[in-house]
């Protein structure tokens, strides 16, 4: 849903993890996306809210005098309310309801007056004295000629940088791109100003990539609970006593959230949860994303890296590139086969 959001809507929802920090609270609610909105003062939204003479002074008071500041400075992730989550799944329902192929910051203020059980919904119905011109005034902008998704749909960018963003978002793979990648990706970027300035510098791909497995992310901005609890796991071969050819394969995982469930299920069947009937067909992706990891490092690990060159791209080249290296340095030096 993120890819169709314009580049002012995903500010917003930047703000909003923003303003959930300044005001110390540990939750992203429908309030800070409101006040998000505010964030860039030439959206659509933005003038709507202005015309209807919501401000965001008024509504950081009006969400201060509700809930009140935190007392922990925060860091790391913050993650969205249920209802907060509601509102954006809402503004995608907007964007197709208005025929758009984007999300705008229009989409999110109707978002968030139709969800209307949240804590914006609430301060927009004490500031409005009629919810329905909210509507009617940003179909009257829009009906002005005026819209986001038109000046986003073209980011202009140079070739380099946007090979640096596609490589980054390979590196990521089914983890949210974060500026990691991002940086694994432009000191990698053949050719490019930002490789010529780290590499001048004396600062090389490993050890970026050596200092990116060091640090924890938790202890970033760029902290997600999919990159966490995945950094945690392992994949191991294990030997049972059976003897040669009963050997096992082991996934583990060590994020609370999944333990926690697995022993609650676990509890409930007294005993482990295997693969029969229909739990059969969900071990089945589980089966096949391991298989293809597997292959993917093992011909990292034994192919020439500028075989892949022709297989996949730049970005699928600098995965592969970044895999054997690191694989290289956890076996010491040696590939594997």
């Amino acid at each position: 849903m993120f890819e169709r959001f314009t580049t002012n809507a995903r500010a917003v929802v930047i703000r909003a993890q923003e303003e959930a920090r300044d005001l110390q609270h540990d939750y992203i609610g429908t309030e800070h996306i409101l006040l998000g909105l505010f964030a860039m003062p030439s959206s659509l939204a933005a003038q709507a809210l202005l015309r209807l003479g919501v401000t965001a002074a008024a509504v950081r008071e009006a969400v201060e005098a509700e809930v009140g500041r935190g007392k922990t400075t925060l860091g790391g992730h913050i993650p969205f309310t249920r209802r907060a989550k509601k509102a954006l799944e809402l503004a995608l329902r907007e964007a197709l309801q208005l025929k758009h192929n984007y999300i705008g910051t229009e989409h999110i203020l109707l978002a968030l007056e139709r969800e209307g059980e949240g804590l914006a919904a609430k301060i927009l119905a004490a500031q409005v004295s009629d919810l329905a011109t909210i509507r009617a005034t940003v179909h009257e902008l829009l009906g002005s000629g005026q819209q986001e998704g038109a000046v986003d749909a073209a980011p202009n960018r140079t070739t380099a940088a946007d090979e640096v963003v596609s490589a980054a978002q390979a590196l990521a793979g089914g983890a949210p791109m974060g500026s990691h990648h991002l940086l694994e990706a432009l000191i990698r970027a053949e050719g490019s100003m930002a490789a010529k300035v780290l590499s001048d510098l004396g600062i090389d791909a490993a050890a970026i990539a050596e200092k990116v497995d060091e640090f924890d992310t938790d202890e970033t901005t760029d902290a997600t609970p999919q990159e966490s609890a995945a950094r945690r796991m392992e994949l191991r071969v294990v030997s049972t006593e059976g003897g040669e050819g009963t050997d096992e394969v082991h996934l583990v995982f060590r994020d609370q959230a999944t333990i926690g469930l697995a022993k609650a299920v676990s509890a409930l069947i007294d005993g482990p949860i295997t693969g029969t009937g229909p739990v059969a067909g969900k071990f089945v992706p589980i089966w096949t994303v391991t298989n293809e990891l597997l292959m993917t490092l093992l011909q990292s690990m034994r192919d020439p890296v500028e075989e892949g060159a022709e297989r996949g791209g730049k970005a699928a080249l600098l995965v592969r590139r970044v895999l054997h290296d690191r694989l290289r340095r956890r076996g010491g030096g040696q590939a594997a086969g």
